[in-house]
């Protein structure tokens, strides 16, 4: 499993989702002419690092669980939940594109982290990241802990993106957590629920879409340890949502 940031400066193309530069390796290659990627980093990390076909096209369940786990380490239940899950929302059951993800308002929501909200009635989301908003994402990090994305930082993130977009509905509301809480796991390590993640490593993968230089997953990240860790940040939300000032006060 490499997170090897080599790749080829030449342009070329990714035939039947394959790269000529590359080859069988798992080494990094962004997309090119051609390619589709989602608004989601983890998934255009995986098709970069060729865990997903690398034109981002033509993807099975079995296919995405498949790269989920082998990229990431989830376990075989997390990963088809994610995998038909998304494929269910969607509604196509044989095959999706990584652009499918960027229907607006199925899996992909306003108040995103590090995309623009779609306001105009677009029916696809913008898949690029938004500088500004990446680095402000990083700079609220290491409130707790010094360099550290952690859990507490989530949930005020995730409080302050929806005190500036609207807040989310329900469904949309735990996809959203859930995105934070998975980096953070997977990229972690094993104790990133106490100790979050390092936040030069998250800001690399999310502008490169790359695995961080030098990473590898230290361990199996499970359906029950994400539950707990978004549960977390919930509850964290919550509580501090119920001691803001009434309007009526």
């Amino acid at each position: 499993m490499s997170s090897s940031t080599h790749s080829s400066t030449n342009s070329h193309q990714h035939p039947q989702g394959s790269c000529p530069m590359t080859g069988k390796t798992h080494d990094f290659c962004p997309a090119q002419a051609g390619d589709v990627r989602s608004p989601c980093p983890a998934l255009n990390a995986l098709a970069n690092h060729g865990y997903l076909p690398r034109d981002g096209k033509n993807i099975g369940p079995f296919a995405l669980a498949r790269a989920l786990k082998t990229g990431y380490r989830l376990s075989t239940v997390l990963a088809y939940i994610l995998s038909f899950g998304s494929m269910y929302i969607l509604g196509q059951f044989k095959c999706l594109s990584l652009s499918d993800l960027a229907r607006h308002n199925m899996i992909e929501h306003n108040a995103s982290l590090v995309h623009d909200d779609d306001n105009n009635g677009a029916e696809y989301a913008s898949t690029k990241v938004d500088s500004k908003l990446l680095k402000a994402l990083c700079a609220e990090g290491g409130k707790v802990l010094p360099n550290r994305m952690t859990l507490e930082d989530a949930a005020r993130i995730r409080i302050e993106r929806e005190e500036a977009c609207g807040k989310l509905d329900s469904v949309h509301g735990e996809i959203a957590r859930a995105e934070l809480v998975i980096a953070i796991a997977v990229l972690g390590g094993k104790d990133a629920a106490k100790n979050g993640v390092d936040i030069s490593s998250l800001q690399e993968w999310m502008r490169h879409e790359r695995m961080p230089a030098g990473w590898k997953p230290d361990h199996t990240q499970g359906l029950y340890q994400t539950y707990k860790m978004a549960k977390y940040v919930r509850e964290r939300m919550n509580k501090a949502e119920a001691q803001k000032p009434s309007n009526n006060q």
